[in-house]
């Protein structure tokens, strides 16, 4: 006799088997940054991708980067607990200015997507 499988857990192996697991952590990160930044710091960074359980956080100043190193650990635990994202092992910081200048300030807060 077959269990039945919680829909998250069925979700969560078909974007594992198309690979796109990583991709909707990120836009799970992205919809809740300015909760786990702040407001100030989501407007100037935002999260960029996920690789082998790295965090890469796209800042658009080394000022902000400094900042989201110093809450490295604030950052991770809150994006574990709050965006339900396991397994991360750790956040980089890499400044891309390019990125920043076509963005939108409510895209910038997260509210809409890249």
């Amino acid at each position: 006799m077959n269990r039945p499988t919680r829909f998250g857990v069925l979700v969560e192996s078909i974007l594992g088997q198309f690979g796109f697991r990583d991709d909707f952590l990120v836009e799970s990160i992205r919809s809740r940054w300015a909760s786990v930044v702040g407001e100030l710091i989501a407007t100037h960074s935002y999260p960029d991708r996920i690789f082998n359980g790295i965090l890469f956080i796209a800042v658009d100043h080394s000022v902000y980067g400094g900042e989201i190193s110093m809450m490295r650990d604030s950052i991770l635990a809150k994006v574990r607990d709050v965006c339900s994202v396991p397994g991360l092992r750790d956040l980089r910081v890499v400044v891309r200015r390019d990125v920043f200048s076509g963005r939108s300030s409510s895209a910038k807060n997260g509210r809409s997507k890249r």
